[in-house]
């Protein structure tokens, strides 16, 4: 009998990451001309909104808005930061301020397929602040007293 060994072989990581990137250089070939594919991030949230796509006729204020959606900071507090990639050592090679007028195109900006929009949220009392949105730990969770619990029915 024979039995296979548990320990993944570096050969097989290699394969592995060939087969997973294998259409990274054409994964954008089917797209639109004019379609957009961004990463959306925050300066309150560990989450990032991968590949969220808009239209080059899209205005900012509908970028604001999508943002609104994914994060619940209010347009007018959104600073935005246009960055060649969400990496940590991605360039900013635009900013978009509160007070900019929302109405011009995307397209306008010339982003690059996988560009990161970065949302510095400008609200000192944002909910968003502290890990309010991200951290279970600062739910207060419910108690039941054992004569409570001893009361229920069922």
């Amino acid at each position: 009998m024979t039995t296979k060994s548990s320990t993944i072989k570096n050969e097989d990581l290699l394969a592995l990451k060939s087969y997973i990137t294998a259409a990274d250089a054409t994964q954008y070939n089917s797209l639109a001309a004019t379609t957009l594919v961004l990463d959306l991030t925050h300066s309150n949230l560990h989450q990032r909104h991968a590949e969220i796509r808009f239209d080059k006729h899209d205005t900012v204020d509908c970028l604001r808005q999508k943002i609104h959606q994914k994060t619940g900071t209010a347009p007018h507090m959104q600073h935005l930061q246009l960055k060649t990639t969400a990496a940590p050592g991605g360039t900013i090679f635009y900013e978009i301020s509160p007070e900019t007028e929302s109405d011009r195109k995307l397209g306008y900006y010339n982003l690059p397929l996988g560009a990161n929009v970065h949302c510095v949220d400008i609200d000192p009392y944002s909910s968003s602040a502290g890990g309010a949105y991200e951290n279970t730990a600062l739910v207060e969770k419910y108690k039941m007293s054992d004569e409570e619990y001893d009361k229920r029915k069922g």
